[in-house]
């Protein structure tokens, strides 16, 4: 956290900074993880399946760990710069021991889900709740998250035009660009849990208070539905661009496919952001539903690689308006003093629980049926999804007509 008050300007920079190295980082982790446990000697898709889904279990927990100690700290700077470095403590953890087995895999694959995806909740809850003041919008300081992914997508396809990548030294690259990440997070506004009291006080949040919130129960549960469809996707497609399973593309081309899809994200951020800024939420949960149906859709479909290049659409109609609308959106309905529980209780949802249903899904069914029969299924699946949460969602903007 910063020891001395920047001026907005200064504090805006380090906000994005933040942005652009952690994103980075995270986007390498995220990626190339299926692959990183694929080329182990002794695990199945199946297992790949059961391991990522035990990961997410670890996080769906900590999520709630974090969330709640975050929203009591004396202020939530100091938990996001504990998590960002148990971050990567867990990724050099992971890629150090040689794996034989699932004794020594697990408990640092367990170790790193115990903090992976909890800094990018604490960034967004630490800079939407300073944004106003420093005279920018939300929305133009968390397109740099995806321009930070992009470039790392693309800088990981420039490093494999000279050496061979390998899924343990793209871990290295990760942690050495998350490293860089922990310098801005100190000079991020320092910025008090709402819910911290004095010695001998006590706190009265409990995420009762959130699941009690018809509005913000209907987000989660349709947040959970639909990110089951996307992480089973999500699980395989690096595997299926990039190895023998599926397109055999390669690593650093898969690289470079995920730097133009997450370009046009972030192209789609920074210069719509006017027009992002002004949907209603509820046509921001259509939207998103329809690329989340057209991404699976599209993976199945693909003959090539430059087919699969139209997923860069399906990217940016899933994540821009969801990441513009969304942190906004829960703090505007949750009580000021559960903004980080709020933003924990999404992230279980999206980075937790959904990952966790999507991984031993996903696993089982590449197994019984084919890596690319997988993202058939999904694409029928998040259909009916889709379509079921038109209707409720259209039904309660009804009662709340106030919501944007």
């Amino acid at each position: 956290m910063s020891m001395k008050p920047l001026s907005p300007a200064k504090t805006v920079f380090a906000m994005k900074s933040l942005y652009l190295l952690f994103w980075a980082a995270v986007f390498i982790t995220g990626q190339y993880m299926t692959i990183f446990l694929r080329d182990l000697p002794f695990t199945t898709d199946f297992m790949v399946g059961i391991i990522m889904s035990g990961g997410s279990l670890v996080a769906t927990f900590s999520q709630f760990f974090w969330g709640f100690v975050a929203d009591h700290a004396r202020t939530k700077n100091s938990v996001l710069l504990t998590t960002i470095a148990g971050l990567l403590i867990g990724l050099l953890l992971l890629i150090t021991p040689r794996h034989q087995g699932l004794l020594t895999l697990l408990p640092c694959y367990f170790f790193l889900f115990f903090f992976n995806t909890i800094p990018g909740m604490l960034i967004d809850t630490i800079n939407v709740e300073n944004v106003d003041r420093l005279g920018v919008s939300f929305g133009k300081v968390r397109v740099f998250a995806s321009i930070g992914a992009a470039i790392g997508a693309f800088m990981l396809y420039l490093i494999s035009l000279r050496i061979t990548l390998s899924s343990t030294n793209v871990f290295i690259i990760a942690i050495i660009v998350g490293v860089t990440a922990l310098a801005p997070a100190f000079f991020l506004p320092a910025t008090k849990g709402h819910a911290y009291k004095s010695k001998g006080e006590k706190s009265k949040t409990s995420y009762r208070v959130i699941l009690q919130n018809p509005r913000m129960l209907l987000l989660l549960m349709f947040l959970l539905l639909t990110f089951i469809g996307v992480s089973m996707c999500n699980l395989f497609m690096g595997v299926y661009f990039a190895t023998e399973a599926g397109l055999n593309a390669g690593l650093g081309m898969y690289g470079l496919f995920f730097a133009v899809c997450i370009g046009v994200e972030a192209f789609t951020m920074a210069f719509a952001n006017r027009y992002l800024q002004r949907m209603n939420i509820y046509n921001v949960f259509t939207v998103v539903s329809i690329a989340a149906f057209s991404r699976a859709l599209i993976i199945y479909a693909s003959p090539n690689i430059y087919i699969m290049y139209l997923l860069a659409i399906s990217q940016a109609m899933l994540f821009a308006p969801l990441w513009t609308h969304l942190t906004p959106y829960i703090n505007s309905i949750v009580p000021m003093e559960m903004r980080a529980t709020g933003q924990a209780a999404w992230s279980i949802m999206m980075s937790g629980v959904a990952p966790m249903i999507g991984s031993a899904m996903g696993g089982a069914i590449a197994d019984a049926y084919g890596i690319r029969n997988l993202f058939g299924i999904v694409a029928v699946m998040l259909a009916a999804v889709g379509v079921v949460f038109y209707f409720l969602f259209r039904r309660q903007r009804r009662s709340f007509a106030g919501d944007t």
